[in-house]
């Protein structure tokens, strides 16, 4: 594979890693808000039980905990697929340069060789 062809393909790895990155962080976000919205309905239910302040505050307590944790847990997840966009994006320049450092490599001692044949000649 030449360096045009090995630079084709990489480009289109990293075109198909960031298009599908952009696409599951979407779909996290939509999924999150979608999450935010039915927590504050189910919360916004149990405001009329409220008989005091401590009732609130309780309601409060378990409320923000709830944001907390779907908070934490979106965090979490989107930090796994931008791990996952790194290591591919990484695999695929790996790719693309190692083959050709060896190449590269292996060009020089060639031409070496074929110019130590001919002064022997």
């Amino acid at each position: 594979m030449n360096i045009i062809e090995k630079q084709t393909s990489l480009g289109k790895s990293l075109y198909e890693i960031n298009t599908s990155t952009i696409k599951e962080i979407a779909e996290l976000q939509r999924e999150n808000i979608s999450t935010y919205f039915n927590t504050n309905r189910e919360f916004a239910k149990r405001l009329p039980e409220i008989t005091s302040f401590t009732d609130f505050m309780g309601l409060q307590k378990e409320y923000n905990e709830t944001l907390w944790n779907n908070a934490r847990g979106a965090v979490e997840a989107q930090t796994a697929i931008v791990k996952e966009a790194f290591s591919g994006t990484r695999d695929a320049v790996k790719l693309a340069f190692t083959a050709e450092e060896a190449e590269v490599t292996t060009t020089p001692a060639d031409k070496t060789e074929e110019t130590s044949v001919k002064a022997a000649a």
